[in-house]
Formats: C-alpha cells, structure tokens, sequence
C-alpha cells in the first residue's frame, strides 16, 4: 500500500514484511515499470486525447464534534430497539460532493477551486459544512429502529471517494489484475496449508472463501495504487466492507486483519511537499482517532497524532499540518514527515455505530513539486530519498507534466498487478502466523489459545494485539475472558483463514468493549462459537468452525501500569456456566433487538444520506 510499506504491512497492527527480497522485487519492479509502462504511455502521446485529465487534488469538507466522549460498556440487551432495522435520514438533501463548502462558526469563506493555493490554516479551518444536531438514536414505531443523523452529507461519500471506487473496480477487471489473481490464489493456498497444517490445512468452508478473499485482496490493491502519487493527494476510504451508495455496488476491499470497528483513510504524502489536512467531528466522536505517518518500504510508523494530542475548535473543527520540517515549538497539530514517509493512515474506530460517526477529513497541498508523469507512475514512492532528498532532482523529474493515457484502467491495473507481485502470498503468510505461529519458536501454535497482548510498534505504536486461531465443534465454544487493563477500548472481531472477516453486518462476528456487557470486576467474558447460545456476549464465528482472532487493544492509558490479558477455555455449549455477566442467558427476541441495532449501526456509515 506504498512503496512497499502498503505492500507490506497489516491493517492493524501486524507485523510488516522486511525482507531484502521485498526490497529487491520493489526496486526492479519500479525499474521495469518505468522503462516499460512508462514508454508505453510516452510513445503515443501525440495521439492521445487531451481532453483527459487526472483526478483533481485535495477536495475536502468537515464536519462537527462532541463535547464529551460517552462511556462504554452497557449491556447490548439493554440499548436494543425493536424489530427489523431502518435508518432514517433526518437533514436537508445534499448531493455528493469533493468539494469544501462554506461555513463554520461565525464567520464565512467562499469555498476556492480545490487545486489552486490555499490561502492559510486558518481559512481551511473555516470550510466546513452546517450541521444539523439532534438526537442520535431514538424509538421508532414499532417494528423499527430509527438512526438519526446529525450532519447533511456523508463524511465517507464524497464525490472524490465514489469515482475512485469506480476507476478501482475499473482497475481490477484488466488483464494484468486477472493474471496476478490467479497466481495468487495459488499463492493463499499454499500458505494456508502451512500455516494450518496442525489442524489439516484450510476446511471446506474457507476453501469456499478463498475466491472472495483473493478479489477483496485485489481491490484493495486497486485502492493502494491510486494513492501512490502524493503530488495530487486524495483521502480514500478503503478497507472496506461491499456497500451500495451514489448508483454504485462497490465490492469489498478488506484484508490483514480489517476491523469492523475501524474506518480506514489513506492520504499519499511527500517531503518535498507540504500539505494541510482539515477535519471536523460530529455530536459523538468516536472511540479512538489516530493519525499515523508511515515509512517506506517497512510500513514502520514514525509519528502517531492521537485526538487526545490534537487541538480542536469549540465547533469541532480541527487543522493539522504536514511537512518535513519540525513542529515549532508549542505546535500539537503538525506531522513531520521524512525522506521516507509514504502515508497518513487515518483511522476513526466507532464504539457505539449507533451514535459515533466518522469525522469529515480532507487534505491540501500547498507545497511542493507540481503534479507530474514521474508522480503519476509512483515515482516519488518507487525510489523514495533518491528523489525526495535532492530537490533539484525531484524539479527535474516532474518537467513532464500528468499525460491523460496515463489514467486509464490498463495503467492503473497494471500498477495494480505490480503491488500485488511485491506484497504477494508471502505478505498473506506473514498475517497467518501471526495466530498460528509462536513468534519465539517459530513453532506452529495450538488453536484455542491467545497470545498475551502485545505492541507491535513497526506498525501502529499505540494499541496492543492478542492473536490466535480457533477450532471448534457445531457444539463448542471458546470462552475468552479479557482483562481490559488500561485500554479504554477493546475490539474482538473474528475471520476467515484468509484474515478477512465476514457479514459482520448481519451477523455479530465481532464485539467491542461499548457493545459488550461488562462484568462486575471490570473484565469481560465473550462466547465464540459456530452456534448461538443465546447468551448476551456472544461472538458468531459466521458459520465457520475454524478460523482467526484478532484482538485490539486501543486508546491506552499510559500513566496506568495495569496491562491487558486474555484467558481462554473451550467448553461445550450444554456445560458452558451462566454465572457472570457476559454470559447472562438472554431471548431470542433481545438477541433480534440486538441484531437490528447491529444492522442499524452499520447502514448509518454508508447507505442513509441523501442520494444522487
């Protein structure tokens, strides 16, 4: 996902790929790119149709912010509405849209042309859009569950995100991308069988999950490479879930362990140039914010901005810059990039779906080289401090300015096909052992244990990770009792052997820490099974009786010396125990109140603003 760093690296906290190999395969990749792809694209220019232009840069909006976070923990049972799930839409139609609209506060901006010069912080802080606050959640009539919103437009569906969706799966239906899909499917296999060769290798229905792991898996390549040129940024969502908004059915784009909780946007920087990012939170802000500066070819995070360290306006509203020069003394909203840094990887994880909302987010370059073919092609990313710690070299190469044949869906797949060359099985096996593979042996790891909580900080420094794989009997379950130490949030999805998760929609195929039901002594105690036992904290595998945990451990406290832990215990259903909270036995009526808040919670990010 960039220069190998989106090649290498998981979603959330995985270890990254950093191998000489990889490092190798990126280097000649990128040569043969450019000598091959690139003169492809020079030779008929004269041809070409100029009409053609590259996506436009740094469109943006923002949005509105709470003044307290809520607190977690209440009963899922308790917070249910009735019936089958409808989301209502309560603000004024707005049609999707890339570019700032005025207002914030008091005061006013004209909103300008999204590629020319922005004017200052201060102005960008202003482009916001009105908000409408109301209630968030409230009883329908019956046999519904009504989610209001609190702002007019989608912070998610911007006009920039939907043709970006489109010029993907564009990307993913060429030639290039169909012949790396069949290597590596292959590829999937092969590491399944060895890293699940204790419990036989992959079962029947992962092997059925295989084909969609491997398109979901190009997708997101797809998305990867559209973000590869950091001279005209844009925030794309991707990580996704399949959704349907704007006249567009976008397919999955999830893998390495992608988190139901989490939403995911990626922005290409450079250190040549210099960029501001603009942002607003809603009434409930989420759970946990994060803004991590990633590196090169490792994927390794430098630089972590946690909401907590960021300076936010009454209104919600927020700024924060970007550069390779260091914060000046008493500046909290600045990133200091590097002559290796690839990414701002940003990440809003949702607690309550039912009230949190992502925030608006939206990135500007205000400095630096100019849009260019060199950049067009990856070339910033391809061969990194060569290009970005010579500023006469990095003018020269972007003389040639953006040629339209180079956006086409034959270009971008076939930058598409070379991210999946370089990241590979191998990256897939390297996710796999991670619940499979003792990381101090190198000795395969039996199923139904976790590994203690443990930071992986090459990748994102602020949370902690338990990892394991589970295989269970239609009559079992794996009992997971989580002390939360001093985490103020915990995630505990579950997914296929392919480290995607499922209809985690319709299905509670994950839980976390403000939708479980806590116990008296602070922990909390999550059923896993294939068959519903109907107590309040349970966790469906999706039907899967073998298959990976992830667990999350976010928004520490690090003044706090209490540390995470996990215990597991496999149990059949008829002896598990109903003595604590967690495993309090509910109806199958509470058990389809949660269901719809579920599906409720989930339609609220994608599906229920005013189409266009």
């Amino acid at each position: 996902m960039h220069q190998a760093a989106w090649s290498v690296r998981g979603v959330d906290g995985g270890s990254p790929l950093r191998t000489s190999h990889a490092k190798y395969v990126g280097r000649v990749g990128a040569l043969a790119l450019f000598l091959g792809v690139g003169a492809a694209i020079a030779m008929p220019t004269a041809e070409a149709d100029t009409g053609g232009s590259a996506h436009s840069s740094g469109a943006g909006s923002s949005s509105h912010a709470a003044s307290a976070k809520k607190s977690g923990g209440a009963a899922a049972s308790q917070r249910a509405q009735a019936g089958s799930a409808r989301v209502t839409a309560t603000s004024a139609p707005a049609t999707v849209t890339g570019q700032p609209r005025a207002v914030a506060s008091s005061h006013r901006v004209r909103a300008t042309d999204p590629a020319a010069p922005v004017a200052s912080p201060t102005d960008l802080a202003a482009v916001a859009y009105t908000r409408r606050r109301s209630a968030p959640l409230q009883q329908g009539a019956a046999g519904t569950t009504m989610v209001e919103l609190t702002n007019q437009v989608s912070p998610l569906g911007t006009q920039q995100q939907v043709s970006r969706e489109q010029l993907a799966m564009q990307a993913v239906r060429t030639l290039p991308v169909a012949l790396m899909k069949f290597v590596l499917r292959q590829g999937f296999l092969a590491a399944a069988n060895r890293q699940f060769a204790l419990v036989g290798g992959p079962d029947a229905a992962n092997l059925d999950a295989l084909n969609n792991a491997v398109d979901e898996y190009a997708l997101a390549s797809a998305f990867s490479e559209q973000i590869l040129n950091p001279m005209n940024p844009a925030v794309v969502t991707q990580v996704a879930p399949p959704h349907s908004w704007y006249g567009v059915d976008v397919a999955g784009s999830r893998l390495l362990y992608d988190n139901p909780d989490t939403i995911y946007r990626f922005i290409p920087v450079n250190k040549t140039s210099e960029y501001v990012i603009t942002g607003r939170f809603y009434d409930a802000i989420p759970a946990d914010t994060t803004f991590s500066v990633l590196e090169g070819s490792s994927g390794k995070t430098s630089t972590i901005l946690s909401l907590k360290d960021i300076d936010v306006s009454d209104d919600g509203s927020f700024v924060i810059t970007v550069s390779g020069a260091p914060a000046t003394p008493g500046e909290k909203n600045h990133l200091q990039l590097t002559s290796s840094s690839t990414l701002v990887a940003v990440r809003n994880t949702l607690g309550d779906w039912n009230t949190e909302e992502p925030m608006d987010l939206a990135v500007h370059k205000v400095g630096g080289p100019p849009n260019s073919l060199f950049a067009q092609l990856g070339g910033f990313l391809f061969f990194g401090a060569v290009v970005n710690n010579n500023p006469t070299l990095a003018k020269l190469v972007s003389l040639v300015p953006p040629l339209p044949i180079a956006d086409t869906p034959i270009v971008h797949g076939t930058l598409t096909a070379l991210l999946m060359v370089i990241r590979g099985a191998n990256q897939e096996a390297k996710y796999m052992a991670l619940a499979t593979t003792d990381p101090a042996t190198g000795m395969p790891r039996q199923p139904n244990t976790m590994t203690e909580p443990a930071s992986n900080a090459e990748f994102l420094a602020n949370q902690l990770q338990s990892n394991g794989y589970f295989q269970l009997a239609d009559d079992e379950a794996l009992v997971l009792t989580i002390d939360p130490g001093n985490a103020k949030f915990v995630s505990i999805p579950v997914y296929n052997d392919w480290t995607i998760t499922d209809d985690y929609w319709n299905e509670p195929t994950s839980l976390n820490s403000d939708q479980a039901v806590q116990n008296d002594d602070g922990t909390y105690t999550v059923v896993i099974s294939p068959t519903d036992p109907l107590v309040a904290n349970w966790i469906s595998t999706g039907g899967l009786n073998q298959g990976i945990i992830s667990m999350r451990f976010q928004n520490l406290d690090t003044e706090d010396p209490a540390q995470p832990s996990v215990q597991s215990q496999v149990v059949k259903l008829d002896e598990l125990t109903h003595n604590t909270n967690g495993t309090a036995v509910i109806t199958q009526a509470e058990r389809d109140q949660q269901l719809a808040l579920r599906k409720a919670g989930f339609d609220k990010r994608w599906a229920p603003y005013p189409q266009a």
